[in-house]
């Protein structure tokens, strides 16, 4: 991370601003490295590597690539599992994504998880809480538990953790 106003700024591409197209392995790494290396791996390390993704692809956590290329869907969920595996286990990541996907269609889940996370880092940083839904039934409700685990440990990994 250059600074702490990049972490103000923090903002995940949505649905619409994923490729259209689909995308080689290299260029679906490439992207991930230039939407989230700032946040996730600031000391130039790598957000996922090949040998995660054919992992995640041959336990079926993620759809396999069509052609050597990877879709929209896997490119949202990539970003997922980027932004979560500092808190869950891939497993647990995998569980709720489905769970999101189960709610709405993918679209509307992964939009709203993105919202929600990027909310919820930016009260974290200004040391205030998200409001909170008030229904356990609501999907919102468990993207606000989940969404809030990461930013705290972003806050946490940031301001106490590299000294920024």
């Amino acid at each position: 991370m250059k600074n702490a106003k990049t972490l103000e700024q923090f903002k995940l591409p949505r649905w619409n601003e994923l490729p259209s197209v689909d995308q080689y392995l290299e260029q679906v790494l490439s992207l991930l490295d230039e939407w989230l290396g700032d946040y996730l791996a600031p000391d130039g390390g790598k957000v996922l590597t090949r040998t995660m993704i054919n992992n995640y692809v041959k336990l079926k956590y993620i759809p396999a690539p069509e052609n050597k290329k990877y879709g929209r869907l896997t490119i949202a969920c990539l970003v997922v599992i980027a932004l979560m595996k500092p808190v869950y286990t891939i497993e647990e990541i995998s569980r709720l994504i489905q769970l999101g996907i189960d709610f709405k269609d993918a679209e509307f889940s992964y939009d709203q998880f993105c919202e929600m996370i990027e909310q919820a880092v930016q009260h974290a940083f200004e040391g205030t809480s998200m409001p909170k839904f008030e229904t356990s039934n609501d999907p919102r409700d468990l993207f606000w538990h989940v969404c809030n685990s990461f930013a705290c440990q972003l806050y946490v990994r940031h301001v106490y953790l590299r000294g920024e």
